[in-house]
């Protein structure tokens, strides 16, 4: 049994083989991928229906395993969720390759005041500039 298939069945849910594929592939990065390059990803592992891996990411954001993050042009961008209850850190998203990253250890900060009735379920920061890699290959 694979980490991926593990991790699944640690959340209580069934581990079927395109599930696993695509928690592995987001395993591996260290970025947030889109749908595209997920599918990408997955061409080396054999053939994958683009519908049904659409909703495999949503079935694994919707069971805490993954997160989404609006990308440019709107376009969702899907992470491996790191023992978070709540999903409360900043993204940095790199205007020269477009990868995203999770910034887990920048914390934004929670209104003090909201109204009585409302439920604060995520906050969404997302920084943008030039990420290391690329800052590496502009200095050379």
């Amino acid at each position: 049994m694979n980490s991926a298939d593990q991790l699944i069945q640690a959340s209580g849910q069934r581990a079927t083989p395109v599930r696993s594929a695509v928690l592995g592939i987001l395993m591996e990065t260290d970025a947030a991928l889109s749908h595209a390059e997920i599918l990408d990803r997955l061409q080396a592992l054999g053939e994958f229906d683009r519908v049904t891996v659409y909703r495999v990411l949503d079935w694994l954001v919707e069971h805490g395993l993954l997160h989404k993050v609006a990308g440019a042009g709107r376009a969702w961008r899907f992470r491996l969720t790191r023992n978070e209850t709540m999903h409360r850190h900043a993204h940095f998203q790199c205007n020269q390759c477009g990868r995203i990253f999770c910034l887990p250890d920048v914390q934004p900060v929670l209104p003090k005041k909201v109204p009585a009735s409302f439920s604060v379920e995520s906050i969404e920061l997302n920084l943008k500039g030039i990420c290391d890699d690329c800052s590496r290959v502009a200095a050379e």
